[in-house]
């Protein structure tokens, strides 16, 4: 039984299809096949129900799955080890970022990513917060980049900086102070991201409002649109906006903020690419965003994003 073999399996156990498990695994559908088989002759019994459409893993399956699993954590330390004592790192990373992040620091390190780290295979996924904390708790991610503090247990966090929040206003309508009050905002319809972002959650917080806002949106872009049509006024994250205009004002000081952080369970071994990446990010990011002394960090709900 190889290390190979083994990641075939866990693969299989989590796509529950040949097809995409062997696009996961980067090899062809018939060599996975083929080498699950021949895993199962030589541990004499069935690791998965194939009569069955998504594939299910039998009962001793999962038992071997889960062993599967502890043993390429420890195989992958290894490797790890070994990087340590060479110039650059290497192996795989497993990436998940919120939304109302991921639209501006991807494209600003993606480039980056791939000069500094020419030997690490990165697989981003842009994930709700609470899908990132089930995947890391799963092991199917190393690393978060997402709102904190979570406060949970088994989960370190690795505070980056502190991003302001801005008020977005309509044309024509915007007050002439340099900066906003609460004051200011509850004048105006307030529109917000949908249930599953934690912006939605602590936008509503910093302007004390606990009824239903009167627009709920996917995306950071729809919301801005529909502010445009003179429909009401949003809160937007400083970085998200990619040009100076008089219809961004900052709230008063100290400016509500969140606080964005790399985070990854206990026990999490690949350091030296953690603290490159974490070197990385700050290289894009303003030095006035790395200290929050100025700021008010609102808190996050967990369950959202």
């Amino acid at each position: 039984m190889t290390i190979t073999q083994l990641r075939y399996i866990v693969a299989l156990d989590q796509f529950k299809s040949f097809a995409k498990a062997a696009e996961h695994c980067l090899v062809a559908q018939p060599t996975l096949s083929l080498q699950i088989q021949k895993v199962e002759q030589e541990l004499g019994f069935d690791l998965f129900d194939r009569r069955k459409n998504p594939i299910i893993t039998t009962k001793l399956g999962k038992e071997v799955v889960e062993q599967a699993k502890s043993t390429l954590k420890e195989a992958d330390k290894l490797f790890e080890i070994a990087g340590q004592w060479k110039d650059e790192p290497a192996g795989n990373i497993s990436l998940g970022i919120i939304p109302t992040v991921s639209n501006y620091l991807i494209p600003s390190i993606y480039k980056k990513l791939q000069t500094e780290f020419p030997k690490v295979n990165f697989r981003i996924s842009e994930l709700p917060t609470l899908t990132i904390i089930d995947k890391l708790e799963s092991e199917e991610i190393d690393l978060g980049i997402l709102a904190t503090p979570l406060k949970i247990s088994n989960v370190v966090e690795l505070a980056l900086y502190y991003e302001p929040f801005v008020v977005y206003y309509p044309k024509e309508t915007k007050e002439k102070s340099t900066t906003v009050s609460m004051k200011h905002i509850e004048k105006y319809p307030l529109l917000v991201l949908g249930e599953e972002h934690c912006f939605r959650h602590q936008s509503l917080k910093i302007c004390n409002r606990n009824a239903l806002a009167k627009i709920e949106s996917g995306s950071v872009e729809t919301l801005k649109r529909m502010v445009d049509m003179g429909i009401g006024v949003t809160l937007l994250p400083k970085l998200a906006v990619d040009k100076v205009s008089d219809r961004i004002v900052p709230f008063q000081s100290p400016e509500p903020a969140r606080e964005i952080s790399l985070v990854y369970k206990k026990g999490f071994y690949k350091t030296k690419i953690l603290n490159k990446l974490t070197n990385l990010i700050l290289s894009v990011i303003p030095k006035e965003y790395h200290k929050k002394e100025k700021y008010k960090v609102i808190g996050v709900s967990i369950g959202q994003d």
